[in-house]
């Protein structure tokens, strides 16, 4: 992929002039949220190399899975599939093929859309014909995003859908969120069991709580109320999620930031009895929205 390719676009609010930038020739990819009336830069930054070399996939979304496929192999209704490997670190497929397409897009000053289909020969090992309609509106103080994803093939299909965001941290910041519980993982990093409470764990964000000298990259439970509180020194950001059943919490080794992500799946969901399929003509929905609070 060559850098000098890649179109952006910016969404600027005329009178607070809070803005979102997003590139539509990398599937969409969110890469810079500044809002308040101090114009927070929410999300960590991509430099233009690591847009370029897409090491932890920031801002991406994720789609037609969110999660990692082990070897890049799955079965469905009987079948066996190979993806595309594209995680050489272990050899898996991973967050799906929609981060470096283009979409196509219709826009306003303040609001998005943007679409993309698959087609049934468009990826391989994916021979499913589905597409995904994103909305983005920037509002007063936050943006909100929804999703669309339609089965449009003859057949049914697996998928899953998420959005790896990257929120910015620093020594003070602080989660709260009442999930109810999380997942172990293996030596892959893949969830395994049937979940741990969260109440007294050393995950246990319910009241609030640092997270700064914590191991995550673990997948837990949606709360009830679909809310995330991130505080920071200056400012507290709430990300809701409606219809995505998971949150994925991740620190990248420089923890200057935590992915806060919301999935539809687990991992390796393609191979697991919890697979989500979307039957032709059938849709699923789902919504998230950030605000400063």
């Amino acid at each position: 992929m060559n850098i000098t390719k890649n179109t952006f676009i910016t969404l600027t609010n005329p009178i607070t002039k809070e803005n979102l930038v997003f590139s539509p020739s990398l599937g969409g990819t969110i890469v810079s949220l500044c809002l308040g009336p101090d114009l927070h830069q929410i999300l960590k930054n991509d430099t233009e190399e690591e847009l370029q070399d897409n090491p932890l996939f920031r801002g991406r979304f994720l789609f037609p899975f969110n999660d990692r496929i082990p070897d890049g192999k799955y079965s469905f209704k009987g079948k066996d599939y190979q993806l595309p490997i594209n995680c050489s670190d272990d050899g898996s497929a991973i967050h799906g093929f929609l981060y470096n397409k283009e979409v196509s897009i219709k826009q306003t000053e303040t609001e998005a859309v943007f679409y993309w289909r698959t087609g049934k020969d468009q990826i391989q090992g994916y021979p499913f014909d589905i597409s995904l309609k994103t909305e983005i509106i920037l509002h007063n103080g936050g943006v909100s995003i929804s999703f669309t994803i339609i089965n449009e093939d003859s057949i049914p299909a697996p998928y899953a859908l998420g959005w790896h965001s990257y929120f910015k941290t620093d020594l003070s910041s602080t989660l709260k969120a009442a999930y109810p519980y999380y997942f172990e993982i293996d030596k892959n990093f893949l969830a395994m069991g049937d979940g741990v409470p969260l109440s007294g764990s050393k995950f246990d964000f319910t009241k609030g709580a640092s997270f700064s000298n914590i191991f995550l990259d673990h997948t837990f439970k949606v709360p009830e109320d679909g809310i995330s509180i991130l505080t920071n020194r200056n400012y507290s950001v709430k990300i809701e999620q409606k219809n995505f059943a998971y949150t994925q919490l991740f620190i990248p080794p420089d923890k200057k930031s935590i992915a806060i992500e919301p999935i539809s799946s687990k991992s390796n969901s393609f191979n697991s009895d919890d697979v989500l399929i979307l039957y032709p003509g059938k849709e699923y929905s789902a919504d998230l929205s950030i605000d400063l609070i």
